[in-house]
C-alpha cells in the first residue's frame, strides 16, 4: 500500500520507521512544514522517499492509496479532509479531532468518499489489552465494576493539547471498547495548570449504568506510572506497563455475597485467590495499528477504532474539555 505521511516530529518519526519496517506499506512521502524536521527525515530516510514540506503535490496521484496524519491535532482535521476529498484512505493520529463537530464532519467525508478512516487509538492493537477484552467478552472477570488508570509522567509539556487529550484518550478509547459502545450517565473532569494555559494533571470520571471510570493523567509526576485495574464481579486484572516481564496479573479475588440462615441477611466476605500471570509474547502496538488500518483497506471494512467508535470518545472528551473550561471560568 502506497502512502504518504504528514508530519514528522517525535510520534511521527516514529511512525515512519515503522512503516518502513513493515511489508504491508511502501513509504512515498514524507511531509512536514518545519525546516529542521525536513532535515532530519532526510537524514533518516533512503533516497526512495520523497522528503517535501507540501503534501498537496500526492493529493492526485493515483498510484498513493492512503496518508498517514501525524500533526498536531489543530492542523490534522484540514489534512483529513484534503485527502479523504481525493479518495486517500486515513490513519490519523489521537485524538481524531478537537470537537465533536469535527469528528462528524470527518466521519461524513469518510462516508462520502468511501474510504477507511482509522484513528490510532493505540491500545486497542495493545496484545494484553486485547487480552483483557478477552476475560470480559468471554465472561470470566464477570460483570465490570470499575476501570482505574494512572498515566503519569514528568513532560513533555504538549503546547497544542492538554494532559486530558494526550493521554487519558487512549484509555476512554479502551472502555468504549471493552464495554461494546456504552454511553456514560455522567462525566466529570477536573484539572490543574501547573505550567501554561493547558492542564498538566487532570482526574476524569465517567459513571456508566453498572460500572464506574476513573482515569488520572498527568505531566508533573516525579515517577512515570501505566497502571491500569480492570475490576469485574468474578475476577480482577492489573497492568503495569512499567514492569519489564509480567506486565498483566489476573487475580481471583473479589466480594462474594452469602445467604446467612436469616434469608433477609448477607455476609459479604472478601476472596483471594490465585494469581494467573498469562504469558503474553511482545507485539509492537503501532505496528499492528497500521498494519490493522491496512487490512481494512484491502478487505473494505471499518476500523474497530473507526468513525462510530471515535466518536463516541471524542463526546466524552468534549463534555469532559468543557467541565474542565467551565471550572477555568469560574476561578
Amino acid at each position: 500500500m502506497r502512502v504518504v505521511q504528514v508530519g514528522y516530529g517525535y510520534w511521527g518519526a516514529n511512525i515512519a520507521n515503522k512503516l518502513l519496517r513493515s511489508s504491508k506499506f511502501e513509504l512515498v512521502a514524507v511531509c512536514d512544514i518545519t525546516p529542521q524536521l525536513q532535515v532530519k527525515a532526510r537524514v533518516a530516510m533512503s533516497e526512495s522517499v520523497v522528503v517535501s514540506e507540501d503534501y498537496h503535490r500526492f493529493l492526485e496521484d493515483d498510484s498513493i492509496a492512503g496518508f498517514i496524519i501525524a500533526t498536531q491535532t489543530e492542523r490534522s482535521f484540514e489534512i483529513a479532509m484534503n485527502a479523504m476529498s481525493a479518495r486517500k484512505h486515513v490513519f490519523i493520529e489521537k485524538p481524531i479531532a478537537t470537537t465533536v463537530e469535527r469528528t462528524q464532519k470527518l466521519n461524513a467525508k469518510a462516508a462520502e468518499m468511501d474510504v477507511i478512516l482509522h484513528c490510532d487509538h493505540l491500545l486497542l492493537y495493545n496484545p494484553y489489552y486485547r487480552y483483557i477484552k478477552k476475560l470480559i467478552d468471554s465472561g470470566e472477570l464477570g460483570d465490570l465494576i470499575y476501570v482505574d488508570v494512572q498515566k503519569l509522567n514528568l513532560g513533555p509539556i504538549r503546547m497544542d493539547v492538554n494532559a486530558l487529550m494526550d493521554l487519558a484518550v487512549h484509555d476512554v478509547a479502551a472502555v468504549d471498547w471493552f464495554s461494546n459502545g456504552k454511553t456514560p450517565k455522567s462525566v466529570t473532569a477536573v484539572g490543574y495548570a501547573s505550567v501554561g494555559e493547558q492542564e498538566t494533571l487532570t482526574f476524569l470520571n465517567l459513571k456508566y449504568d453498572s460500572f464506574i471510570v476513573n482515569i488520572n493523567s498527568s505531566w508533573i509526576s516525579p515517577v512515570k506510572v501505566r497502571k491500569t485495574i480492570v475490576a469485574g464481579t468474578k475476577k480482577m486484572v492489573i497492568f503495569d506497563d512499567m514492569k519489564s516481564d509480567e506486565k498483566l496479573r489476573v487475580y481471583d479475588s473479589g466480594i462474594d455475597v452469602v445467604p446467612k440462615e436469616d434469608y433477609n441477611e448477607y455476609a459479604f466476605l472478601t476472596r483471594k485467590g490465585d494469581i494467573h500471570i498469562p504469558q503474553i509474547e511482545f507485539e509492537d502496538s503501532l505496528q499492528n495499528s497500521l498494519e490493522y488500518f491496512e487490512n481494512c483497506v484491502v478487505n473494505n471494512q471499518q476500523s474497530i477504532s473507526g468513525p462510530e467508535a471515535s466518536l463516541r470518545v471524542m463526546q466524552i472528551l468534549e463534555v469532559a474539555q468543557n467541565d474542565l473550561a467551565q471550572q477555568e471560568k469560574e476561578g
